[in-house]
């Protein structure tokens, strides 16, 4: 039994050890949106109303993800307030259980339990799951929206009706999960022969007719944010190779925030020293030693070995974690870590057919050594990555700032009228980083998402709250609260 449980029970220790920091994250930003949007009147009937279509110009959010995005946030903002402990907690079970049926999947493929522990081992420690934790809006949805596309391909390989359920439930959990019809016609074409496949098709039908339904409702009842210039879908097929370039840097490992770093012509701007210190050498050495090792192993395995790498069930793995991005590779301005969730399964995979091959042509401890620096550099990678996005991604920053101004607000202002004004002025201490960027009110606008966070912290939808950078006001009016906007 022990030895059984002994892989799972060594993912999980390197995850606790490599993301407890992330349990102890508070709220920020789209958070409290999330909080926001999620309350209802306290009815049955209200809380069923979160399941429907509603229009972005009725409630001003888009797509539809109400299992982990209206109803999660309702329950879990109803038993324990603004205690993000629950929500921390049940992120990290969600990815445990991901790795749990990640191991499960590839060993129903392979048979291989040494390749199932590799590929459910990366997928959970790989850097890529820094957003999905510690960018809780986001990160829960997708998460859950794993959780279910897993179970879907498992339920597929069993042929048990469960899998519609799964995908339903997939499709309320996030848009990403899209996919899973096309995922699971590649499974039925690499199960079966052609002849068999077209006799089998049959069992897709009902999931494609299901995804256009929904996609139809996205559209034309929901509806997209034509104003916010990050949904602009941009058609170029030199910007969505660049998106797909970055996508698998940091499915390899590479930090999140490299991207805000990178000038024009592959340059790096000289100031992410500042951010990444002695960083810098670990992160770029272990990516470059593995991106090389990676390339010349690939070229020999496809010249001198072609078919021992390009089968179908390695096909279906690419197919996968390609398709897996197209909900937002046209989206360039979006690009986010969050978004690889449901194709790093297929990524790792593919990472880990490709050592398989190399130690199964040969056993020599050249090949042994050669694996072994590969596997060490790319452990390596994304722990170090892990560790310095602690302290630098933005999330992780900003759920900090946010407790700390709430707990300014608190301290200074312990109970206010109903309708009053909160005034953030600016810390004249506050260092300049750029105009765009500001000074610490508007920081503090972003952090607290406005108006939202203190609305709930005080339980009063009448509340305003004002930022000097955006707006100012006469702060002599009785009914305004003043306080400057500290952010250390």
């Amino acid at each position: 039994m022990i030895k059984k449980l002994f892989p799972f029970l060594l993912i999980f220790a390197f995850v606790i050890i490599l993301y407890h920091p992330a349990l102890f994250t508070y709220f920020s930003q789209d958070d409290f949106f999330h909080f926001k949007v999620s309350q209802t009147n306290g009815t049955l009937w209200g809380f069923l109303n979160l399941f429907g279509f509603h229009t972005f110009q009725e409630r001003g959010i888009a797509f539809y993800r109400p299992i982990f995005r209206e109803a999660l946030f309702n329950i879990f903002y109803s038993i324990f307030g603004l205690n993000p402990y629950p929500f921390r907690i049940l992120q990290l079970l969600i990815l445990f259980l991901n790795s749990i049926l990640t191991y499960y999947l590839i060993f129903k493929f392979f048979k291989n339990e040494y390749l199932s522990f590799f590929v459910a081992f990366f997928y959970t420690i790989c850097s890529a799951q820094v957003s999905p934790l510690y960018y809780l809006a986001g990160g829960i949805q997708v998460l859950g929206a794993t959780t279910f596309l897993l179970l879907t391909l498992i339920f597929i390989l069993q042929n048990s009706v469960l899998s519609y359920l799964t995908f339903i439930l997939a499709l309320g959990s996030h848009e990403l999960s899209a996919i899973i019809p096309f995922l699971i016609s590649g499974l039925l074409l690499i199960q079966y022969s052609f002849k068999k496949f077209l006799r089998k098709v049959w069992i897709v039908f009902p999931f494609f007719f299901t995804l256009f339904a929904y996609l139809y409702l996205e559209i034309t009842r929901i509806g997209f944010p034509q104003t916010e210039k990050q949904y602009q879908i941009v058609f170029s097929i030199k910007t969505t190779l660049n998106s797909y370039m970055w996508y698998m840097g940091w499915a390899i490992g590479l930090p999140e925030m490299l991207v805000d770093f990178v000038l024009p012509g592959f340059k790096l701007n000289p100031s992410l020293m500042r951010y990444w210190g002695n960083y810098y050498l670990i992160i770029f050495s272990t990516f470059m030693i593995s991106l090389i090792l990676i390339a010349a192993g690939t070229i020999y395995l496809l010249f001198r070995r072609k078919g021992q790498l390009l089968n179908k069930k390695m096909l279906f793995f690419v197919f996968w974690f390609l398709i897996s991005l197209t909900p937002v590779i046209l989206l360039p301005l979006h690009k986010s870590t969050q978004y690889l969730e449901t194709g790093l399964v297929a990524f790792w995979t593919i990472i880990g057919l490709f050592i398989l091959k190399f130690y199964q042509l040969s056993k020599h401890l050249l090949v042994k050594v050669y694996l072994g620096i590969l596997i060490f550099s790319l452990v390596v990678l994304s722990g170090t990555s892990i560790i310095l996005q602690k302290d630098t991604y933005w999330a992780a920053q900003r759920g900090k700032y946010a407790k700390d101004l709430i707990t300014q607000v608190t301290k200074t202002y312990p109970a206010l009228p109903r309708g009053s004004i909160i005034y953030f002025k600016n810390d004249p201490n506050y260092p300049f980083v750029a105009t765009q960027w500001g000074s610490s009110s508007k920081q503090a606008a972003f952090i607290l998402n406005n108006s939202d966070a203190l609305r709930l912290v005080y339980n009063d939808p009448s509340l305003k709250v004002y930022y000097e950078d955006l707006e100012k006001i006469t702060i002599q009016d009785k009914n305004v609260y003043p306080l400057v906007a500290k952010i250390y």
